[in-house]
């Protein structure tokens, strides 16, 4: 099997089994309880957020959370903000901060999707347009999750405080982290939100940065675990999972990114013809590539591939089932690509004969599929 959709989700590293086990049949004791064995397990919670504020260079603390959607929500809604003052966000975000600003539109907020370019890459230019001195929050995305793209946070956070100090600037980080080097110093950034099975880490573990003196409001209630921010007993197994692949993928960083350059190059020189457009530009991280089919579908791509054991990926797993045209609409391609967009993404389990062979079968695949399509 060759699976070429780490965006959507990843293998986790055989260690994080072994790890899991520790804390479920030796060390299985509840964070919060006052005897010495839950004690030390309360210990170790508080080493892996000092690592994971180390490996990130963050100032402030960590709360866990079950998923990157739930750190997007608790930054979003949590968030101390006046009632009917600006909220920004960007035209490409995922459904995460999306949905949840447009909940909030419904609340009365002055919700603002700045726009992008074709890649989903939010404009200098065009953020200063909408930033204004009622500006309560800002939420920008690290990296696009279909298309890869980089956006300026550093340059986008000081636009922001330049303009209102007092503004609240979060930036989703879910496809960054683990994918590009990450300093939360120098981003500038008040909250930022990350998962870990995006970097091989179990899913149902996520992870949210809140900057020192930066204040939420919990939008879980309970017996006030996590700072009284998110409330509910710890999943020990998946935090201590999360702290230790995240390091080894730091670690790695620089010996993932050779060989996720190396692959998309391989496809970019191989397949980007008028048959297939490539998407992704040059100012992405490599280990995300999107690309149109012209005339060819990409759902159809995607099961063709399939039964060579080729997983690829047609846009952000989290909304597939909602068949969302939002982010196509955004990248601005002619109709002859519009229902073609696929998304290959890498990680260090792939091989260099992974993608020969989804060159191979997708050329092969593409040939046969496009002579129905013309009849």
């Amino acid at each position: 099997m060759i699976f070429l959709d780490n965006a959507s989700t990843t293998k986790a590293y055989e260690e994080c089994l072994d790890i899991a086990k520790k804390y479920l049949f030796e060390q299985y004791y509840n964070p919060s309880a006052p005897y010495g064995k839950a004690i030390e397990v309360s210990k170790d919670i508080r080493s892996a957020k000092l690592k994971i504020l180390r490996l990130l260079g963050g100032d402030g603390k960590i709360i866990f959370t079950a998923s990157g959607t739930e750190s997007d929500n608790l930054a979003l809604l949590g968030t101390r903000k006046i009632n009917g003052s600006r909220i920004i966000i960007s035209q490409a975000e995922h459904p995460a901060v999306y949905n949840t600003a447009m909940e909030l539109k419904q609340k009365g907020f002055d919700v603002v999707a700045v726009k992008t370019n074709n890649v989903g890459r939010v404009s200098i230019s065009e953020f200063e347009k909408v930033m204004t001195k009622d500006t309560n929050l800002v939420s920008i995305m690290h990296v696009n999750n279909e298309t890869g793209a980089i956006n300026d946070i550093k340059t986008l956070c000081n636009v922001a405080k330049g303009i209102n100090p007092n503004v609240i600037f979060h930036s989703d980080g879910i496809q960054a982290v683990g994918k590009t080097k990450v300093s939360l110093r120098t981003l500038g950034v008040d909250l930022y939100s990350f998962s870990g099975h995006k970097f091989h880490a179990p899913k149902g573990i996520g992870a949210l940065y809140i900057k020192k003196g930066i204040n939420l409001n919990p939008i879980i209630f309970g017996g006030g675990q996590e700072d009284n921010l998110r409330s509910a007993t710890e999943n020990v197994p998946a935090i201590m999972s999360l702290a230790f692949a995240l390091e080894k993928t730091i670690n790695n960083l620089d010996t993932n990114l050779a060989y996720a350059n190396e692959f998309r190059q391989m496809i970019t020189k191989s397949l980007n013809d008028d048959c297939v457009k490539i998407i992704s530009d040059d100012n992405s991280i490599p280990f995300i590539l999107s690309m149109a089919l012209k005339y060819v579908r990409g759902e159809v791509m995607l099961h063709s591939l399939e039964k060579y054991g080729i997983m690829i990926g047609t846009g952000s797993a989290c909304s597939n089932q909602k068949q969302s045209k939002r982010i196509p609409q955004l990248m601005q391609l002619s109709p002859e690509y519009h229902n073609g967009i696929i998304r290959v993404s890498f990680n260090s389990f792939n091989k260099k004969d992974d993608i020969e062979y989804f060159i191979k079968q997708l050329k092969l695949e593409y040939n046969t599929l496009i002579k129905y399509v013309r009849g």
